[in-house]
């Protein structure tokens, strides 16, 4: 009975059946990304497409899972695919930015890409985001700066994210005092990755109290986190010379 409904339903509207079929299994392979099936939704997403090749949002699916695979050449192909088929989507250019951001030397192709995906979504703050760590790894400190300063301006949910970039950025630079007055606020909210970088700036400045501190604000934020090893070995460090010092 339901597939006679369903034979009606397409003759009376002009229904793509094959289309909202291979969208549901897109709608799933996303969903499957999410919660790391990256096989399962690999299933998905090719299903969509053998059921029909206006599921183009299966290309961005499967660009996605290429680079968790670390497949970079076919990511770039699938995203190429999708932004052909898709050229109003600021995604995939934002995401291919990111991705060569994560490429050494990359850094021009990740510039192209943001300014692509920006001029596609200007107010989009992700794309502010991209555009800055793109000049900063071209070693356009000044423009990178700008582009975070907006974030923190114009975005809250981002603004702990932008002066942890920011604050690395200016500490990479050599000015110990104007990055820790960016990290701050950042640690203040409990961003933990903005105490790593203070540790290393009062390690810098000999300033072995707030070091010490900053590691065990870091560690008990992300006590299996990037930097813990590094910090736990840090903070021995610190406490070897205390202990000589006393």
């Amino acid at each position: 009975m339901i597939g006679c409904f369903l034979v009606a339903a397409v003759f009376l509207t002009g229904m793509d059946v094959d289309l909202i079929t291979a969208d549901l299994h897109v709608e799933t392979g996303m969903a499957y990304i999410e919660q790391g099936l990256v096989e399962e939704a690999f299933g998905e997403f090719t299903t969509a497409l053998e059921l029909s090749e206006n599921a183009v949002e299966a290309h961005l699916g499967l660009a996605r899972i290429a680079v968790i695979n670390c497949s970079w050449d076919n990511a770039v192909s699938e995203y190429e695919t999708y932004m052909s088929l898709k050229r109003n989507d600021f995604r995939a250019p934002l995401e291919l930015s990111e991705m060569f951001l994560s490429l050494r030397g990359k850094a021009v192709d990740a510039l192209d890409y943001a300014e692509a995906a920006l001029a596609l979504a200007p107010l989009n703050s992700r794309c502010w985001m991209t555009v800055a760590a793109a000049q900063g790894s071209l070693g356009n400190t000044d423009e990178a700066i700008r582009w975070y300063t907006r974030v923190i301006i114009e975005d809250e949910l981002l603004a702990g994210e932008a002066r942890v970039k920011m604050g690395s950025l200016v500490f990479q630079q050599g000015d110990l005092s104007e990055a820790r007055e960016i990290l701050l606020p950042a640690a203040t909210g409990g961003v933990s990755e903005a105490h790593h970088l203070l540790a290393l700036i009062y390690m810098e400045q000999n300033d072995d109290l707030r070091a010490m501190d900053s590691i065990n604000r870091y560690l008990y934020l992300e006590p299996n986190g990037l930097w813990a090893d590094s910090a736990r070995i840090c903070m021995e460090e610190l406490g070897a010379v205390n202990t000589q010092n006393n």
